[in-house]
């Protein structure tokens, strides 16, 4: 497709949207043959307590359906969290090169930012807890890491919590938990018990492809979940259609296989491509990589995306060299990988 102004651009006829971390095969067809069902009743109003979606949760995961709460997306969730529990005097730590989205909701709340002086390459849960001061309130962690695709592992959440007063919430961001697939990563869900100060959060936008719907949920205490589902004023947070095919879609196990296989054999295709290159990619776990350009990566963005390549640059986390890929499908992949390079031969 080509259009016509006055700088006479063109543009390639395909689009390989690598920049937002969704999945390429999209929801399941199930999923979207229940979102179509629930559309025939759409003149009703949704199940103010998602009841049906909260219970094949529960199923789902081995916990009680007060242990769940519903929001439009995640960052809806971390949002309400922020805004009802911290004040102008409060602080809130978390770890350094983090998901932008959970900096741009406490710096909006303007609250006390306390960053861990963690590397790139991993976070340390010994910098977390040096980060901490007498006036914080919560603690964030994004596990596996957005976007540099590192994780927490289990001795080293173990350590973060026993060593953290209980009175301070600790927030775990799990929005790519599942594409995990590494022995050693914790099973927060077993914590809670232990630790009552533990906030878990996932997303239906990542592996379950339904990121256009905005559905998330968080994971607690009954008690933290009542506050949570008290803090919010609207009584329809989640739409009908979204509320059907999350549901479905946790049922279609077949199709999350299919996504991890096709995730895993993009992760080799795109990181072999990349050290090819005499690059540096960052280990990954989650539906993305990131990889250390050795030279500045805004510029290259921008030339991929005249190529049809859509990408996202690090700069914005103080990694100016480094870009972030979503991984595509083999064609997206190859796409990505042959336009990097005549660019950086150039």
């Amino acid at each position: 497709m080509t259009i016509s102004s006055k700088r006479n651009t063109t543009f390639p006829e395909e689009i390989a949207k690598l920049d937002l971390n969704e999945n390429p095969l999209g929801a399941s067809p199930l999923a979207i043959a229940a979102g179509q069902q629930a559309m025939l009743t759409c003149h009703r109003y949704p199940d103010t307590l998602g009841l049906s979606l909260k219970k094949t949760l529960s199923t789902h995961l081995d916990i009680l359906i007060e242990n769940i709460a519903l929001g439009n997306g995640s960052e809806s969730l971390l949002e309400l969290i922020v805004k009802n529990t911290l004040g102008p005097l409060d602080s809130a730590v978390v770890p350094n090169f983090c998901f932008l989205g959970l900096l741009k909701i406490l710096e909006n709340a303007k609250v006390i930012l306390k960053i861990a002086d963690n590397s790139h390459l991993n976070i340390s849960p010994i910098k977390l807890l040096e980060a901490v001061d007498p006036m914080t309130k919560i603690l964030f962690l994004v596990n596996p890491n957005n976007p540099t695709g590192s994780y927490t592992n289990k001795s080293d959440l173990f350590f973060l919590l026993s060593h953290l007063p209980k009175k301070i919430l600790v927030v775990i961001d799990e929005a790519y938990a599942e594409y995990v697939e590494a022995s050693d990563y914790p099973n927060s869900l077993q914590l809670l018990e232990k630790y009552p100060n533990l906030i878990i959060l996932r997303t239906f936008s990542k592996i379950y492809g339904l990121a256009g719907l905005r559905l998330g949920y968080a994971i607690s205490t009954p008690e933290i979940i009542t506050k949570l589902n008290n803090f919010s004023s609207l009584p329809f947070r989640i739409n009908a259609v979204a509320l059907a095919t999350a549901e479905t879609s946790l049922k279609d196990q077949e199709h999350i296989h299919l996504t991890r296989l096709l995730n895993r054999q993009g992760y080799l295709q795109i990181s072999q491509g990349l050290r090819d290159l005499g690059l540096e990619v960052l280990p990954s776990c989650t539906s993305f990589i990131c990889v250390n350009l050795k030279v500045p990566s805004w510029p290259i963005c921008q030339q991929l995306l005249l190529c049809g390549i859509y990408v996202r640059s690090l700069c914005d986390y103080g990694l100016p060299n480094f870009l972030r890929v979503s991984i595509g499908t083999e064609k997206q992949n190859l796409a990505f990988l042959n336009n990097l390079k005549k660019i950086l031969l150039k």
